[in-house]
């Protein structure tokens, strides 16, 4: 296995936004490359071989899976299955529809990524490998989040995401924190400049992101005092 390279972040990696603004960090970080983790997809698939089964031909989309699923040891024996589909947002994660019937421990989750790019504007093969790691840490992040609920907490939460926009957006920036607290913030960070500079992206889909999710500043917030914490 390569090793992993620290990147300093100290106004040296910014993400220029409209030509004019950067965004920049304070922070010491790693920055996923996938020329330098190629040669590591066969350890990774044997790795987690059993639980996790990564059912797409992409091998960059594969690898990226297995380098965010090292940031959630958590997950490492959760059963989850990473397909490609035509969803309305770029990636989905959900637990299989049977949970109900199955125990907590025995439940199987869904990762999607959307198959169809026309629907959202959005290509997840645009997205620089790095920040490919962090959207799909974001889906690991709800998965988490319901391998600690029992089924009727999560029939329930489902209702609410459904139906509650206050639920929705509670979720989704919890996730972003969650992506941000294992590791990830500036991977996330990156794939979220680039959603906000496409001129893919369709206006609708771009207005849900801003409504629902942290922003660019809250997610820098984040990385800074995660980055401090374990400095302390």
């Amino acid at each position: 296995m390569k090793q992993l390279f620290p990147f300093l972040i100290t106004a040296i990696f910014c993400f220029p936004l409209k030509g004019q603004h950067t965004l920049e960090v304070d922070c010491d970080t790693t920055r996923y490359e996938y020329g330098v983790y190629a040669d590591s997809l066969g350890y990774y698939e044997d790795l987690f071989a059993g639980d996790h089964q990564v059912k797409v031909l992409d091998k960059r989309l594969r690898l990226a899976y297995f380098v965010a699923l090292r940031h959630y040891p958590e997950l490492k024996k959760a059963k989850v299955k990473l397909i490609e589909k035509p969803i309305a947002s770029t990636m989905q994660a959900q637990p299989k529809w049977d949970f109900i019937f199955h125990k907590r421990k025995e439940r199987k989750y869904t990762v999607c990524v959307n198959s169809d790019a026309s629907i959202t504007g959005m290509n997840y093969q645009d997205l620089s490998f790095n920040s490919l790691v962090g959207w799909i840490g974001h889906e690991l992040a709800h998965l988490l989040d319901y391998s600690k609920k029992d089924n009727g907490q999560l029939l329930f939460f489902i209702s609410a995401y459904v139906f509650d926009k206050n639920e929705l957006r509670r979720t989704e920036r919890k996730a972003d924190k969650v992506t941000i607290k294992h590791g990830l913030g500036m991977q996330l960070l990156e794939g979220v400049d680039f959603f906000h500079r496409s001129k893919k992206v369709k206006k609708s889909y771009r207005e849900k992101k801003k409504k629902y999710y942290l922003t660019q500043e809250e997610i820098i917030a984040g990385i800074e005092e995660q980055c401090h914490d374990r400095k302390d």
